[in-house]
């Protein structure tokens, strides 16, 4: 009786223990951190400051994961703006990672982008990235600045700490990423790249 009891109980134990590595595959799309992306051909993988579960939790209103893709892909200027000033902590880190994305695949998607870094009464100081590789830090107008933001040939992408879950929306041509704290930013901007890259 002892026997067929251990082959059993091994049997059960060898099914309890191939079932929690499954669970803890890092290749399970729950807890992915990354995504692939094809570019002329070539696999690109890019790294992501929330998993895959998470980024598909974001709320979308307005908007989905196919008009964020279409935007990118056929607008001439991306305008980034927003709360610029938030501390690493708050969700800084965020804004900085979705930029550095934007900016480095410039070079496989070419765009015109301008990102504002401070605003000072009527004066609005931004960076400059243009589609051939060239920066400049420049000064707009406010007047100037509302006149890129609200032409049609221009996607804008508001980062905006709220004290709502992480959620993406679209108001005209601009597209709201917002959160209440560091993950729900991170989150919110996963989806947002994601979206943006894969549709």
């Amino acid at each position: 009786m002892k026997r067929p009891f251990l082959i059993l109980f091994g049997i059960i134990s060898l099914i309890i223990s191939s079932t929690m590595c499954l669970n803890t595959n890092p290749n399970d799309l729950n807890v992915k951190k990354s995504i692939l992306v094809e570019v002329n051909n070539t696999p690109i993988e890019v790294p992501l400051r929330a998993t895959l579960g998470e980024a598909e939790s974001v709320k979308l209103i307005n908007t989905t994961d196919q008009e964020i893709y279409n935007y990118y892909h056929s607008k001439i200027l991306i305008y980034v703006c927003g709360d610029m000033n938030l501390t690493p902590e708050e969700g800084g880190i965020s804004i900085i990672d979705f930029i550095t994305k934007l900016e480095w695949f410039n070079q496989f998607y070419p765009h015109n982008i301008v990102v504002e870094l401070n605003r000072s009464g009527d004066n609005i100081t931004v960076k400059s990235i243009f589609s051939n590789g060239k920066k400049a830090i420049t000064i707009l107008k406010l007047n100037e600045s509302e006149y890129l933001k609200h032409n049609n040939k221009t996607m804008v992408i508001e980062f905006i700490k709220t004290n709502t879950p992480a959620m993406i929306k679209k108001v005209n041509n601009t597209f709201i990423i917002e959160g209440n704290s560091l993950k729900e930013l991170d989150k919110a901007e996963t989806r947002f790249v994601i979206a943006m890259l894969k549709g």
